[in-house]
């Protein structure tokens, strides 16, 4: 891990920032902490940071909008911390674009080897350097643009990752398994709903009416990209 990776914390719990930093300056990695969302929101305005641990339940501003604020300009990891382990907080979490989900207590040693391998994980992948074409629908994978009859459209590097894949294997049904093993990578500590999620994130985006294409779902195994005849 590069020494100079910089992650935010923001959280209400000095205990919670004492334990992380310690175990993140122990790999290498700079901190800055926080404690409420507000503050967060104005230091990544004005400083670059690689990732956000950011926890749900705080005074003033939630982490859910928090972390919905920052998805409206930046796709920075974000890695969210809740005192509620309720299956539908994790899946409200990936719905509004978190990269993982880590519910308290919990162990530092953890919170640090999920943060590794969300960063692991977003690393630009350096062979993909070429261009895809399918209909309308034009990926510059080296520089992360999606383009539909010529109009760009805003993505997230994942998004583009995985509408990449499934253009790669159009008309192969592809399964969430294999999306998950392919676009977020063999180590990902996470299931398969973080697919379901960014399909659904990624179809919201699309054009409804000048697309020539489409992603279709094959109930219980993944999904299908097809150039519509």
């Amino acid at each position: 891990m590069e020494h100079n990776i910089t992650v935010l914390i923001c959280d209400d719990n000095i205990a919670v920032h004492e334990s992380i930093n310690a175990y993140l300056q122990a790999e290498g990695m700079n901190s800055v902490s926080v404690y409420n969302g507000e503050k967060a929101l104005k230091l990544l305005k004005e400083n670059s940071f690689d990732l956000v641990v950011l926890d749900i339940m705080m005074p003033g501003l939630f982490g859910t909008e928090v972390c919905k604020e920052i998805r409206k300009t930046s796709d920075i990891p974000i890695l969210m911390l809740s005192a509620k382990s309720e299956e539908i907080d994790r899946i409200v979490g990936l719905e509004i674009g978190a990269d993982d989900y880590i519910t308290k207590p919990f162990s530092p040693r953890e919170i640090v080897v999920r943060i590794k391998t969300i960063l692991k994980r977003v690393q630009p992948k350096k062979e993909n350097l070429h261009y895809l074409k399918a209909g309308n629908l034009f990926i510059d994978i080296d520089g992360y643009e999606v383009l539909i009859n010529n109009q760009e459209i805003e993505f997230t590097a994942k998004e583009v990752e995985l509408l990449a894949f499934l253009v790669k294997n159009k008309g192969k049904v592809v399964s969430r398994e294999e999306l998950l093993y392919k676009v977020w990578g063999y180590d990902y500590i996470g299931d398969t709903r973080a697919v379901d999620t960014l399909i659904k994130r990624i179809r919201q985006k699309l054009p409804k009416s000048s697309t020539d294409f489409s992603i279709k779902s094959v109930y219980g195994v993944g999904y299908k990209f097809e150039v519509n005849v």
